[in-house]
């Protein structure tokens, strides 16, 4: 029997959430150029050893590890292939941007429209292929399991000024068993979910699930349709996601909840759950 989304065993007092997202990038001085100059991103306040630049995107970080000889290691623009598939700024309005987006010369994977949840979005990727997408407005869930998180989501968007530049919203990824990534994100890290959108004319059979993890979004898809093994594997020099990092309160004892949910120890701290999603646990303190 396929479990409610809002049905959770144990949620810990202390919800952890999103801290960072780590993207590898070919040349330092072009990313900085496209997420600051273009996107209008500021430099965070973070020790920065060489090759690495810290951004400051509102909600969470952007962490750029310059690997200069790299690819995607297997990544496509597929939304059937499991994994990280894109990271999602909120905007005040899409058409604006996408005018700031389209004057610098880079093309939309998705140019702007009116998608199903009555938001505007685009896709558009950096300069070494990584996933991005621009949304305005806010969700309007089908299905609703926290009417405080889904209202506290409206207030914010109608608060949001027109000019307003891209801000982290969320991560998205694409995963095989609705109910395992419940198991995994909700009941043991605590991330509660929002609400379901159902995007009924996909004939893949396309379902939005958005969890709060934090002050960001964690939004999963999956699909009806097959869905393909995530590529990931923890390759030094590898461009685009390379994980998502995730505050907590005790580094040690939130790794020993994750690998008893399901993930696998990688190398460098890194953990992969059963998606092939990489997650770093770091101390949210």
């Amino acid at each position: 029997m396929t479990a409610r989304p809002d049905e959770g065993k144990h949620v810990p007092d202390h919800p952890i959430g999103i801290h960072h997202v780590e993207i590898g990038v070919g040349d330092l001085d072009r990313s900085l150029d496209f997420y600051q100059g273009l996107l209008g991103l500021q430099r965070a306040e973070v020790p920065e050893p060489p090759g690495v630049r810290w951004l400051s995107a509102g909600s969470a970080l952007l962490k750029l590890v310059e690997t200069v000889s790299g690819d995607l290691g297997g990544w496509i623009n597929d939304d059937l292939q499991r994994g990280i598939r894109h990271v999602g700024f909120t905007v005040g309005d899409v058409d604006l941007q996408a005018d700031r987006i389209r004057d610098a010369g880079i093309p939309f994977t998705l140019p702007p429209l009116d998608a199903v949840g009555g938001v505007r979005l685009a896709f558009f990727q950096d300069p070494d292929g990584t996933h991005l997408e621009i949304i305005d407005k806010h969700l309007q869930y089908h299905k609703v399991s926290s009417p405080e998180l889904a209202d506290r989501e409206r207030a914010a968007a109608e608060a949001r000024p027109r000019t307003a530049g891209p801000s982290f919203g969320h991560v998205a990824v694409t995963v095989d068993d609705l109910d395992a990534t419940l198991a995994f994100y909700r009941d043991t890290l605590g991330y509660q979910v929002i609400g379901q959108i159902s995007q009924n004319q996909d004939p893949r059979g396309f379902l939005l699930t958005y969890l709060q993890a934090g002050e960001s979004v964690l939004e999963v898809f999956t699909f009806t349709a097959p869905t393909t093994p995530s590529p990931w594997a923890p390759e030094a020099n590898r461009h685009g996601f390379r994980h998502i990092a995730i505050a907590v309160d005790d580094v040690d004892k939130a790794r020993a909840r994750l690998v008893a949910a399901g993930a696998r120890e990688t190398v460098d701290g890194l953990l992969v759950d059963a998606d092939g999603i990489p997650l770093r646990p770091v101390d949210g303190r």
